[in-house]
């Protein structure tokens, strides 16, 4: 249920929109018929709503209850309503605090219009809050974490550049790298340790959303502005006033879209879809991509003057493979998380961190927390084995021991003929299944497939034979 304050100096008018509000159950009415009443209402009642009118009698009462009522720590949603409708009146109005403004002459029915639509928006504002406030707590943890782990060259020269650009807070910012870099979590350590913390962090994955809504989602709408357009909505950049928005995807943006963008970066301002007022936003700006803009621009696939806008600053996040220093405090990182969340003690064995250590890691730092997620689901001791890692693509492995573990055509059965039964039998086995890990990238799930075996048999087989040896010698 939603409190409402109405107040005003004229007995029938505030009568009359007191019984009218009413018969929505879901409002609580107060009333004030002057600006001492309305003021002991404000202080004592935690007020959704105000409806006060401007002269009560005199412009300042009217004013002074605006004020008030938006000084209060539960901010109130504030309608002013006059008989003497003038632009000055109005503007007071909105210096003093009002989200709207209505001339007395007005249908109950554009009232109750107005206070569901401010109402509506205030929680919607409310909630984003809330997300922020519990966003900014663990961004702040994974902030601290990701600081102490990503102790290599590269890494220290990325945080040195986040550091500057999060304390500017204004230059539109490019943040480019692989898939799986972690561009995303770059842009909240900029928002949550920055200038503009206490604004909202607005995310917006530009290839998730449909070409023909995207300029809705970004820019938001009138009501009837297009079939289905039921009630006027905010667009994203409205969302992230005094914040940030975060664009990732940057380079799946229609080039449709790509000129009302660049619009918004030049002059701060946009217009909503169906909109004839012009608004302002003050909002910092930061893309992501794992695409070559610079290439796709020559091609005429994106704006040059858009990349230019885009690209007043950058930072580049390397690929794992480039920073192999951060491998394994990375993954001791992530064992530490998983042990806290699952309430086991487990570790990563040496062979399993030399394992991890050569592995190159195309799908970068999500690939590995992947890695290390699926091994706590298989792992059934207190210690990770390289067994329990399911790495995809082992090249450097299978190039390095092809020639030395791999049965060919050539070979066939030549290395067997001359030992005793049992040690062939043996030597067949360790080649067979080696063979089989290294054609299959040392993916368990899929060489358990492929041998019509359970994954569980595999992992035996692997420890019984000591397959990793042959990895790690």
């Amino acid at each position: 249920m939603y409190r409402l304050l109405i107040a005003d100096d004229e007995a029938a008018m505030l009568k009359g929109i007191e019984l009218n509000l009413q018969e929505n159950k879901n409002f609580e009415i107060l009333t004030a018929s002057n600006k001492k009443e309305a003021f002991e209402i404000l202080a004592n009642n935690e007020i959704d709503l105000v409806v006060s009118d401007l002269m009560m009698p005199d412009i300042q009462d009217g004013l002074d209850v605006m004020k008030t009522a938006k000084e209060q720590w539960y901010k109130p949603s504030v309608i002013a309503m006059t008989a003497f409708e003038t632009v000055k009146n109005a503007v007071m109005a909105m210096q003093a605090g009002a989200d709207d403004f209505l001339s007395k002459g007005f249908g109950i029915d554009e009232l109750s219009f107005r206070i569901k639509h401010l109402l509506k928006k205030k929680s919607e504002l409310e909630q984003l809050a809330i997300e922020n406030s519990l966003l900014k707590e663990t961004i702040q943890e994974q902030f601290n974490d990701y600081k102490i782990i990503g102790n290599s060259p590269g890494m220290m020269k990325l945080m040195q550049r986040i550091e500057k650009i999060a304390i500017d807070a204004q230059a539109s910012c490019l943040i480019y790298g692989e898939s799986g870099v972690g561009k995303d979590l770059v842009a909240r350590i900029i928002h949550a340790t920055g200038r503009r913390k206490d604004g909202p962090f607005v995310p917006v994955n530009c290839a998730a959303i449909p070409d023909t809504l995207i300029e809705s989602e970004l820019f938001g709408h009138e009501k009837g502005a297009f079939t289905g357009a039921i009630s006027t909505k905010p667009g994203r950049f409205e969302q992230a006033r005094s914040g940030i928005i975060f664009l990732d995807e940057i380079g799946e943006l229609p080039l449709s879209l790509q000129v009302r963008l660049l619009r918004v970066l030049e002059d701060k301002s946009f217009y909503r879809l169906g909109g004839k007022r012009s608004i302002e936003v003050d909002v910092m700006v930061i893309s992501a991509t794992n695409k070559d803009l610079q290439k796709m621009v020559d091609e005429k696939k994106f704006r040059e003057d858009l990349f230019f806008r885009l690209n007043v600053v950058n930072l580049y996040i390397p690929p794992l493979r480039e920073r192999r220093d951060d491998i394994l405090p990375l993954a001791d990182f992530f064992v530490k998380r998983f042990n806290q969340q699952r309430k086991r003690q487990l570790k990563l064995s040496p062979k399993a961190l030399q394992l991890l250590e050569k592995y190159d890691f195309p799908g970068n730092v999500r690939e590995l927390r992947n890695i290390i997620e699926d091994a706590y689901v298989f792992c059934e001791g207190s210690t990770i084995l390289p067994e329990n890692l399911s790495l995809q693509k082992l090249k450097s492995y299978t190039t390095s021991h092809n020639d030395e573990s791999v049965l060919n055509d050539k070979d066939d059965i030549e290395p067997y003929v001359n030992l005793p039964l049992n040690e062939a039998l043996n030597k067949f086995e360790y080649d067979y299944f080696l063979n089989l890990l290294e054609s299959n990238y040392w993916n368990h799930s899929l060489a358990a497939q492929k041998a019509g075996i359970s994954r569980e048999w595999l992992h035996k087989k692997i420890r019984k034979l000591d397959l990793l040896k042959s990895v790690n010698d």
